[in-house]
């Protein structure tokens, strides 16, 4: 069984790299700009969808990390192309690569009308060599039949390797068991299990930088906003920075915030001043005012509109010279980043270590694998990995955004802050 299943962008933007690699062969590999637009026609789609350019980036770095998907550097052009990996990955043939990327990018068929429908991939010589076909991708369990419907004269196909195919009653798949598990929590319970341990030693710098850049906040002019608060592992730093503060903080993983509330259950006074919103910051309800904001290792998972709300709400709700602290986290583009081991801490018997490894997956984008091991001795005792898409974002990139808004910067160490100016 393909486990887990792609989701309805990584079907897509998979299913389009495939058909375009016959249809636009002068033009493939695809550049992100040409994949969206494969991904977004009105034509051949069903349904038709409206992807972005980081949603086709985040799907392309989650199918490289499952070996669908290759980046393809050029000399001779500067944009960075991708190409399908499916021949490769999962040991199939034009043919059976032609019908998985139909039914990836039309759904449920039936065998005559992926014949009429692949002609531009591959031509089929009839319906029983489809069908051939068919039955050799279910064998491997990359396609199954749909139970037939009164009045349906032929069978429908449609793939298993996507999460579309849960919505159409295969007939191979029963109902969810009651304990089916939740959508996937992209920041990961790994992730969320070890970041107290191997983040404090950058709290407490960064902590003791808060404390500068925010002295001279006022908590009467509204609470502090904490966009991506995490683990809340920095709500006592911005106590200690502004005393008497509010926090509002937003944290959308359901990972993190299972941290956020055990910290804020064994500090009652922490607890009274934190509001905490579930909610991503596209559909936050932030405070109407804030004495200050800050963004710590959460800026590259906005997108494009996200920011721009966000440099919004620094121009139109904070005052005048109140500071947006703003954690800038390297590269500025994506590079190839060997697993490296950047944190250990010895915890009773054992020893915790936290290791990270990034590749590329768009232009703007890397993969970050992060794997978190505890040891004892030379033994491992247990291995968590988690992996998450990262928007590479710099100094000049913040300072072209912030620009529209009338916002100023000033750069720091590892940060910077952005304000309405004076």
């Amino acid at each position: 069984m393909f486990e887990p299943l792609l989701t309805a962008d990584e079907a897509r933007v998979l299913g389009c790299l495939i058909e375009k690699e016959s249809t636009t062969p002068d033009a493939y590999p695809l550049t992100v700009n040409s994949l969206r637009n494969a991904c977004n026609q009105s034509t051949s789609r069903d349904p038709v969808m409206t992807l972005t350019d980081l949603d086709v980036e985040r799907a392309l770095g989650s199918l490289r990390e499952r070996g669908l998907t290759r980046t393809v550097h050029s000399t001779s052009n500067r944009a960075t192309k991708f190409r399908h990996a499916v021949p490769e990955t999962l040991g199939l043939e034009v043919d059976e690569t032609t019908v998985l990327a139909v039914l990836l990018l039309r759904g449920a068929q039936t065998a005559g009308e992926l014949k009429t429908r692949s002609t531009r991939l591959h031509e089929f010589a009839s319906v029983d060599e489809v069908a051939t076909v068919l039955h050799g991708l279910a064998e491997r369990a990359l396609v199954v039949q749909l139970e037939r419907q009164p009045g349906q004269k032929d069978a429908r196909w449609v793939d298993a390797i996507s999460a579309g195919r849960e919505e159409t009653g295969a007939a191979s798949a029963g109902p969810a068991p009651a304990d089916a598990t939740p959508p996937a929590d992209p920041y990961s319970w790994a992730t969320a299990e070890f970041y107290d341990l191997l983040a404090t030693g950058h709290w407490e710098q960064l902590g003791a930088l808060l404390v500068e850049v925010l002295a001279d906040v006022d908590p009467a002019d509204g609470p502090i906003l904490d966009v991506g608060a995490g683990t809340g592992i920095g709500l006592a730093h911005l106590r200690t920075a502004v005393p008497g503060a509010a926090i509002h903080a937003v944290e959308p993983s359901p990972a993190m915030r299972t941290a956020l509330h055990t910290r804020l259950h064994l500090d009652p006074e922490l607890r009274r001043v934190t509001t905490v919103d579930p909610r991503p910051w596209s559909t936050a309800e932030p405070p109407s005012r804030a004495c200050a904001v800050v963004v710590s290792a959460a800026l590259g998972h906005l997108d494009v509109e996200e920011r721009a709300a966000l440099w919004r709400y620094v121009a139109e709700r904070l005052p005048i010279g109140a500071p947006a602290v703003i954690e800038m986290l390297p590269p500025e583009r994506p590079v190839e980043v060997p697993m490296t081991r950047y944190r250990e801490l010895p915890v009773g018997d054992y020893v915790y270590e936290g290791w990270q490894r990034g590749v590329p997956a768009g232009e703007h984008t890397m993969t970050w694998t992060m794997e978190y091991r505890v040891l004892h001795g030379d033994a491992r005792v247990d291995v968590s990995t988690a992996s998450a898409n990262w928007r590479c974002i710099g100094v000049d990139d913040v300072r072209a955004e912030i620009a529209p808004f009338g916002l100023t910067l000033t750069e720091h160490d590892g940060f910077v802050v952005v304000r309405r100016p004076t």
